[in-house]
């Protein structure tokens, strides 16, 4: 019987790289504009709410544009609107709040030892098996973060605001574990019906608590534009998540505290220093090999292993 190697390249591997730094880029862009609206306390109900409402309308448009499934197979319809109505609702609540008690480079590289919550995960529950490299690009990414952390100058962020980075971490490392479970429904279609669900979650928690706001003339614009880059990170999240997997796409992604520190750093004025730079390289190098190798399905190994 021939032997398949544990570590095979992924030849579209780069080009999903290029995938999901793209969507790394937006989803940095959602934490700038996030911040900046906790920063004028507009309250993570009407932030959030708003903010999925406009990325999932954005969404169902293109879809009908492109002539694509508005609706999810069925089956699966339910399971792709309480994936943003409960999980998604959940981390970004966490999120928004975390980014209330600390600055955006603190709360993004917190939020990035969610690849090894799902690595493990995966791995725990027989779905893969974690190679070397995995492990390397694992320990890059998490180690990264907690330099930037731990010697970042201003990178801080106080006791309450780390647990709920703890119940954001926890919360989309299973939304990332159940998202891959969508495996008939078009990544577009995915999106459009993650986004409306986090919306219409995040709406009613605000009504339960009385926490709803008007917007100012001026966070208007900043919810349309967090709309968009919104929508246009799930868009790419959930296409590279078809290509990659659970544990490759959770670390690719994590090119999102890089993105999220410099532009806090260039939009609002959060300083960036040496530790901050060294651990965005390692967890860029991080993505790098988790998008190149491939960790090996459980058949791949039980095959290798055969006589």
């Amino acid at each position: 019987m021939p032997t398949a190697d544990p570590e095979t390249p992924i030849g579209g591997g780069f080009r999903d790289l290029g995938l999901g730094a793209l969507g790394a880029l937006f989803f940095g862009v959602t934490i700038v504009f996030n911040r900046a609206l906790a920063r004028d306390g507009l309250g993570a109900p009407t932030a959030l709410g708003v903010r999925y409402g406009i990325a999932g309308m954005l969404l169902l448009c293109v879809l009908r544009v492109r002539r694509r499934p508005l609706l999810p197979p069925p089956g699966e319809r339910l399971k792709a609107v309480l994936l943003g109505f409960v999980l998604y609702a959940s981390e970004s609540t966490f999120f928004f709040m975390a980014l209330e008690r600390g600055t955006a480079a603190a709360v993004a590289l917190l939020f990035y030892t969610y690849p090894a919550v799902v690595a493990i995960t995966e791995a725990a529950l027989g779905r893969i098996k974690l190679t070397g490299v995995t492990l390397v690009a694992l320990a890059l990414g998490v180690s990264g973060g907690a330099v930037v952390a731990v010697g970042g100058g201003r990178v801080a962020i106080t006791p309450a605001g780390v647990w709920f980075m703890a119940g954001s971490v926890a919360m989309f490392s299973v939304y990332v574990l159940f998202s891959d479970t969508l495996t008939r429904t078009d990544p577009l279609t995915a999106a459009a019906w993650s986004a409306v669900g986090a919306s219409v979650g995040v709406l009613l928690v605000g009504v339960a608590l009385r926490n709803l706001h008007a917007p100012g003339s001026g966070a208007i614009a900043a919810l349309a534009a967090n709309g968009v880059a919104t929508a246009t990170a799930f868009t790419l999240f959930f296409l590279v998540l078809g290509r990659l997997g659970p544990s490759r796409t959770a670390i690719v992604m994590a090119m999102e505290a890089v993105t999220g520190i410099v532009l806090s750093a260039v939009f609002l004025g959060e300083a960036v220093r040496l530790p901050v730079a060294a651990g965005g390289a390692a967890v860029l190098a991080g993505a790098v090999l988790a998008a190149a190798v491939a960790p090996p399905s459980i058949e791949q190994v039980e095959s290798a292993s055969a006589p």
